[in-house]
């Protein structure tokens, strides 16, 4: 089970909730698509049983911290990369959204930024926005429960 979460922006009683839900389903990645904010918050994450994979967002303030204490695992994005067979592209901005999904090059496609949950399939991509981690600017805080196999998806709400 994977956790796609983005823009939590320092909340932390949103990212224990969310991280009490991961443990109970026993997730094994995280992909934060940006706008962790502060390595605090990272922190969370990294204490969290899971691999980590993030980008940064436009308000991560501390950029070097959080690159230091994430070892490097927290990165400008858009990036690609592989985890098994699987080929993601994640990204916080949708700046290359249209390239990305025109290419059929990937089996999935993690964005955030606008604080609007979007998953719909697109040929073989699961184009997935999480939504808003923080509940700041959303009616309700939001992230993604992803079974990779099956591309089962939840939208997870609190």
């Amino acid at each position: 089970m994977w956790l796609i979460i983005s823009d939590t922006h320092d909340n932390l009683h949103n990212i224990d909730k969310f991280l009490e839900e991961a443990r109970k389903r026993d997730v094994t990645h995280i992909f934060h698509c940006g706008d962790i904010v502060s390595p605090f918050s990272l922190n969370k994450f990294l204490k969290f049983n899971a691999e980590f994979y993030g980008v940064f967002g436009n308000n991560d303030g501390e950029i070097l911290l959080l690159s230091q204490r994430s070892s490097g695992r927290i990165v400008k994005g858009p990036i690609e990369f592989l985890v098994g067979e699987r080929r993601i592209a994640m990204m916080h901005e949708p700046f290359a959204l249209d390239a990305l999904l025109q290419s059929q090059h990937y089996d999935f496609i993690f964005y955030g930024h606008t604080h609007k949950t979007d998953i719909k399939e697109v040929g073989k991509c699961l184009l997935i926005n999480p939504g808003d981690g923080s509940g700041y600017i959303a009616e309700k805080a939001s992230v993604v429960f992803l079974e990779p196999c099956s591309r089962k998806v939840e939208v997870y709400q609190i």
